[in-house]
């Protein structure tokens, strides 16, 4: 179990830095993030390869997928695991290829580089709306 929590705390570091250019200063990253096939096949394909790269369990694999995703969408990271999830089962074009394209780049180091300038390149940063009443 430890082992899963070194694990979790490595990836939701690599991938809150990977989006840390495009967050608001609440820690959000842009909304459109999370409708973005790319993007999410790309996060589920690192998270599987750096699972079977460390050789975790499929429960190990879930723990990890849950604390990314949620470390990235908060408190939308259900809904947004319940769309990749779609995608995933209906092998969507662009989801599958981002998702195999992850996969293979996986390592122990998660160098997401790669993915960073795709988000930047496809995303405006986030940004907060102060509501006065």
């Amino acid at each position: 179990m430890f082992e899963v929590i070194v694990h979790k705390g490595k990836l939701k570091q690599a991938f809150s830095d990977c989006f840390d250019p495009l967050k608001s200063i609440f820690d959000n990253v842009p909304i459109p993030m999370q409708k973005d096939r790319y993007v999410n096949g790309a996060i589920l394909g690192t998270c599987r390869g750096y699972a079977e790269t460390v050789k975790l369990s499929e429960k190990g694999f879930a723990s990890i997928v849950d604390a990314v995703f949620e470390e990235i969408f908060r408190q939308d990271s259900i809904d947004v695991q319940t769309r990749t999830e779609t995608w995933l089962t209906e092998a969507d074009a662009v989801f599958m290829e981002s998702y195999y394209q992850a996969k293979e780049k996986a390592s122990r180091d998660i160098d997401l580089a790669w993915l960073q300038t795709y988000a930047k390149a496809h995303f405006d940063a986030a940004f907060e709306v102060r509501h006065t009443t």
